[in-house]
């Protein structure tokens, strides 16, 4: 999931923004001379983390579809999250299709819930940014369906076709009620989907150390501060996620070799985190991509506010390029309340990432 082939792509974007980047993190601390030159000095805030949630289906490995097949294949029943995150590295048009197949005598009614799926883009951090908007902003039920024979999950109003050194990544909660057969898969655009089942084997992952596919027994990671933040006394608290130290990445099985798997960047993880504050003063909540470029979106809630979705960063596709030089303001949480942020690894992003909680500067 590194950057290393969108890079390319981005790269108009990263030089005509990299002008800007200093500015609206310096804007964001205008009033906060301890950022003007980075992440100041801060403490490591003593947390818990909890994993739960959903089983996790991941599909990012082969990164670059070279050739038709099944990039990934496993049988789940009940809750599941699928995350899939796929290039189009052939020559031609080509079908990205999610099917599901039954594999049992009685049909499993498949539960849809909150989802979200880019269009074909060939900025990948925009594809990665645009699904997790999308997620945030879906219902957490979308409607129930049969699986009577075989689904494109992601085709059923019309085939997904990608183009050339395009992306498709998406994130899809689900549950169903029997044993239902995932298959993710690059085909030809006008291959039948049964045929496509029959004549195309599952490919092998990418080669390396790094293989982004596999099913895990969770999805879902709660973090939540031991002791609560205190504005009085001008400290700057830091937590680090994501970094397989602090929070480790999870472990599962490629479902097609056996073999086990890590998923590097908790990618498709969703994450909430609890932050209790107390003193006189507010506490401004900040963000900071220091383990690269970072293109996402999330949710906050504030006590007695109502939740919002917010674009991570604001007012551009990415930020990041500087590591600890840029950071932005996610809240502003008043004293003696706390908030809940939920954010999750986008597609094309990189990991870790670090909240800091400072006391605001009146």
């Amino acid at each position: 999931m590194s950057l290393k082939h969108s890079l390319k792509q981005c790269l108009t974007v990263c030089l005509v923004t990299m002008g800007l980047l200093f500015g609206e993190s310096s804007r964001a601390g205008a009033n906060d001379g301890r950022w003007h030159n980075g992440v100041p000095d801060y403490k490591e805030a003593p947390i818990t983390i909890r994993q739960d949630g959903p089983k996790l289906v991941f599909s990012d490995s082969p990164e670059m579809v070279g050739q038709c097949g099944v990039m990934y294949r496993d049988t789940v029943n009940g809750k599941v999250r699928l995350f899939f995150h796929h290039v189009n590295d052939t020559n031609s048009g080509k079908r990205l299709a999610v099917v599901l197949r039954r594999t049992t005598i009685r049909p499993p009614r498949v539960q849809l819930g909150s989802y979200g799926i880019s269009h074909p883009n060939r900025d990948w951090l925009e594809a990665g940014k645009e699904a997790q908007q999308k997620y945030y902003r879906s219902a957490k039920d979308n409607g129930s369906f049969m699986v009577t024979s075989l689904t494109d999950l992601i085709g059923r109003e019309a085939p997904t076709i990608i183009k050339p050194k395009q992306l498709v990544t998406g994130i899809v909660n689900l549950e169903t009620d029997h044993p239902v057969e995932v298959s993710i898969m690059m085909i030809p655009i006008k291959t039948d989907l049964r045929l496509a089942l029959e004549a195309y084997s599952i490919l092998p992952p990418d080669q390396g150390g790094h293989v982004l596919r596999g099913t895990f027994p969770t999805s879902d990671c709660h973090i939540t501060m031991n002791e609560i933040f205190s504005s009085n006394k001008f400290e700057t608290w830091g937590i680090k996620l994501a970094d397989d130290v602090n929070n480790p990445y999870v472990r599962g099985i490629d479902a097609t070799t056996g073999k086990e798997v890590v998923n590097y960047g908790n990618y498709g993880v969703m994450y909430d985190v609890t932050l209790p504050v107390k003193g006189k003063r507010d506490t401004i909540l900040r963000f900071n991509p220091y383990g690269g470029p970072y293109a996402g979106a999330g949710l906050i809630k504030v006590d007695g506010e109502p939740e919002q979705m917010i674009d991570i960063p604001q007012h551009r596709l990415a930020f990041g390029w500087n590591h600890d030089a840029e950071t932005m303001v996610l809240a502003e949480i008043p004293a003696d309340k706390s908030a809940v942020f939920h954010f999750s690894p986008p597609g094309s992003s990189n990991l870790p990432i670090r909240l800091f909680l400072t006391a605001k500067i009146k």
